[in-house]
């Protein structure tokens, strides 16, 4: 083990050396030379214990984690590693292009080039609405009107009841505020010192998630509120503690909602989309090329038990089999609920194979062929974006392409999992951002505040199924909390923060309206004011140039080509990086930090390697 250790100091030494970027490179730098060092050992026939031991050794050398974390991690994903690595040798750029943004490949370091099938287009191709010069005139009402639909979101909800008001929000710990780090570190020093930030009892700004009271108490104000004609759930339940992660807990938590929601709304259909964290391990879900054991049909059982009263008996097969469903809400519209746990990047199943797993995008497009041979409208919900970090690329340029495909059809995408309040396009050329937008896809903002961030939830006014009506969205409100204006002792208020179309000045919101907006947001600053105030649900929130670039390039990378997509906004391109860079210039103290932290890891792994080399021979 000692020579195992040994070799990995030595490689990250040498390549560390000839790397001065900041924080991210020297994570990289040193994952790569693990994995250099993993193989080695591997090939040696290390033991399946001595592999495992040496993960934990890295997650407690290389990353900010406490070994119980470290320890939590290595045991979750134990049966699932061992069984992939005994089935593939990773290699370094795959393994932490996998693991980490920003090191490696950005996407899937295998074969992306699996292609589902797609049918031809029928000819003459549906009418879109759009165009109809009376379309507007019908939504206005020179009749009585089409009705329309109220339809809630909820996404990202990772309630902790773990939560403890007035225990430390900046911990230093991937979540906060929870009440066992008040008694572990009241057992490391003997005593409990006082929070440096306390953690509020509706919530915290930072690394925390929420407490179960919040989402009740948001649940009894919509209910207050709103008349509902049916409420979306687009994944992630479970709070951000995922190395603790077990079977037993998430199924309390599922139980735990589906109360909430059954109490609120008894008679209002709620229908249920499985988000990453919905997996234990988080993120896993095994398609069934991968032994029983390993397969989340217990998880898949438990959402249809909970939204069984608004299934019908079709949906139960497909569900349990691949956590997706289809069913008609009305004699017009079909709601269609994908699993995209099978693009996850960290689903380490699919590092075997990721050629469309268990046929869930097959089954996609046979869904809205159906619905385009019947005229119908199709409204697709997901948890993770495709062109999200998090997503293969396989699934997500097969994903575009059904999109492209049956974009008369496809009328509403509803996602999550980035937290942020957002969207993005799809354009007719996948690679051309300056082609005709054909889809837009809504980034519902996150309930949860992880990480720094108000709690929110989202109304849509869609058409109602009338003659005529194409089920198109016709705007939505987003509401939050203001945590900064909310005390411990005051009762949570409620609020709208935007509607849609007053607040950007969109005609309708067709993906036409928000190509236009994506382009006011890169040119104009007070709608990239307004638009940032929204995406963080905070007046205050700081967006550099960096973070500014993240956000325009996401709006037009729906799958990973952001070398083509985002080139227009790259950050020399930027019309408005002058001002931009004037409000953040950086502090001498911030470059002063970096610096001593490049200087301070040198120093660190130059003692390890050190005390190695002046060791007896024997004892390596």
């Amino acid at each position: 083990m000692r020579l195992f250790s040994s070799l990995l100091f030595l490689s990250v030494l040498s390549i560390f050396l000839t790397h001065t970027q900041a924080r991210i490179t020297v994570k990289c730098v040193a994952c790569h030379a693990a994995v250099d060092t993993f193989r080695y050992g591997y090939e040696k026939n290390v033991t399946g214990v001595k592999i495992l031991e040496f993960a934990n050794f890295i997650c407690k050398t290389f990353t900010h984690h406490e070994p119980t974390i470290c320890k939590g991690i290595t045991s979750q994903f134990k049966a699932q590693f061992l069984y992939v690595v005994e089935k593939l040798l990773f290699q370094p750029s795959q393994l932490c292009g996998m693991l980490m943004s920003d090191c490696g490949t950005p996407f899937n370091p295998f074969s992306s080039n699996w292609t589902v099938p797609l049918p031809p287009k029928p000819d003459p191709l549906p009418e879109n609405p759009y165009s109809d010069p009376n379309y507007a005139k019908i939504l206005e009402g020179d009749r009585k009107g089409p009705p329309t639909y109220r339809v809630l979101q909820l996404s990202d909800l990772h309630f902790d009841l773990d939560y403890a008001p007035g225990s430390e929000a900046d911990c230093g710990q991937p979540i906060c505020c929870q009440n066992k780090q008040l008694k572990l570190k009241g057992a490391r020093n003997r005593s409990i010192q006082k929070p440096k930030k306390p953690a509020g009892y509706w919530g915290t700004n930072g690394p925390c998630d929420i407490p179960y009271w919040t989402i009740e108490n948001m649940l009894a104000n919509i209910n207050k509120t709103e008349k509902l004609d049916y409420i979306i759930l687009s994944g992630d339940y479970m709070s951000h503690k995922d190395w603790s992660y077990t079977r037993m807990d998430h199924l309390q938590v599922i139980a735990n909602l589906s109360k909430l929601l059954e109490n609120y709304f008894p008679d209002t259909p709620t229908f249920w989309a499985v988000g990453n964290h919905e997996g234990v391990p988080v993120n896993t879900f095994a398609p069934h090329f991968v032994p029983s054991q390993f397969r989340p049909q217990w998880l898949y059982s438990a959402i249809y038990n909970s939204a069984k009263d608004w299934l019908t008996n079709e949906n139960k097969p497909e569900l349990l089999y691949r956590g997706s469903y289809a069913l008609k809400l009305a004699p017009k519209l079909k709601f269609v609920a994908v699993n995209t746990g099978y693009c996850e990047k960290t689903n380490f199943f699919l590092y075997l194979n990721q050629t469309d797993p268990d046929g869930t995008l097959a089954w996609l497009v046979d869904e809205l062929a159906a619905s385009e041979a019947a005229q119908e409208s199709v409204h697709i919900v997901a948890h993770i974006p495709p062109g999200d970090g998090e997503c293969l690329e396989g699934w997500a340029r097969n994903y575009y392409r059904i999109v492209q495909r049956f974009n008369e059809t496809i009328r509403a995408q509803f996602f999550g999992h980035i937290h942020w309040d957002s969207f993005s396009l799809f354009y007719e050329d996948m690679n051309n951002p300056k082609s005709n937008a054909v889809g837009v896809l809504y980034a519902s903002p996150s309930v949860t505040t992880y990480e720094d961030l108000n709690p929110a939830y989202r109304i849509y006014t869609i058409e109602g199924d009338v003659p005529g009506s194409k089920h198109n969205i016709i705007d939505f409100e987003t509401y939050f909390l203001n945590l900064s204006s909310t005390t411990d002792r005051s009762y949570p208020r409620w609020e709208l923060l935007y509607s849609a179309k007053e607040e950007y000045g969109l005609a309708d919101l067709s993906p036409k309206s928000w190509q236009t907006l994506s382009k006011r947001v890169l040119t104009d600053i007070d709608t990239y004011d307004k638009f940032v105030k929204n995406y963080a649900r905070r007046s205050d929130y700081h967006c550099d140039l960096e973070c500014r670039h993240e956000l325009l390039c996401a709006m037009r990378a729906s799958h990973h080509n952001r070398t083509a997509l985002c080139a227009d906004v790259k950050i020399s391109k930027d019309p408005l990086s002058a001002v931009i860079r004037e409000r953040n210039k950086p502090t001498t103290e911030k470059v002063v930090a970096e610096q001593s932290l490049i200087d301070s890891v040198k120093a660190a792994l130059w003692k390890q390697v050190s005390s190695w080399i002046s060791l007896p021979t024997e004892d390596l």
